[in-house]
């Protein structure tokens, strides 16, 4: 039991970037979105927001956030509807990552994920980029893209 402890079930989502690493607690569904209503003057990682639910929720490209895709995907597609922060800042309750394709499952472990040493991140939007058995990924910065998508989802 107190190893389960120390394990987090997690989700590897993959991007045309490095792929992100998120806790399965912060997902709150994973959709195919087709009609998406373009942002007007919106930063290029936002692709603009999808009716989820009954609500309309932004939709990101967090690769493209973090400056590591130069192309601009297309609006519609896969995502996964991830849950907000919660207060009064102006940041949406949820919001939509782009993934490139179905993501998987990891249990992960203090030895199955390991800061990546000396690795120094350029973008405020990751948290840290760490490597997972052989594989690099980034785990994003809740809080950062919360506060970016408080300054761009309102209007």
């Amino acid at each position: 039991m107190a190893d389960e402890a120390r394990e987090l079930k997690c989700l590897v989502l993959p991007l045309r970037g490095t792929p992100a690493l998120v806790p399965n607690s912060s997902v709150a569904e994973i959709v195919t979105q087709q009609d998406v209503t373009p942002g007007r003057d919106k930063p290029d990682w936002y692709l603009g927001t999808g009716s989820w639910r009954g609500i309309e929720v932004p939709l990101i490209a967090f690769d493209r956030l973090c400056g590591e895709r130069q192309d601009v995907p297309a609006a519609a597609g896969r995502f996964v509807v991830m849950f907000g922060l919660s207060g009064d800042n102006g940041a949406p309750s949820f919001y939509g990552i782009r993934i490139e394709s179905l993501p998987r499952t990891e249990t992960v472990d203090a030895e199955r994920l390991q800061a990546t040493p000396g690795a120094t991140d350029h973008s405020q939007y990751v948290r840290v980029r760490a490597t997972l058995g052989e594989r690099e990924c980034v785990v994003p910065d809740f809080d950062a893209i919360g506060h970016a998508l408080a300054r761009y989802a309102g209007g």
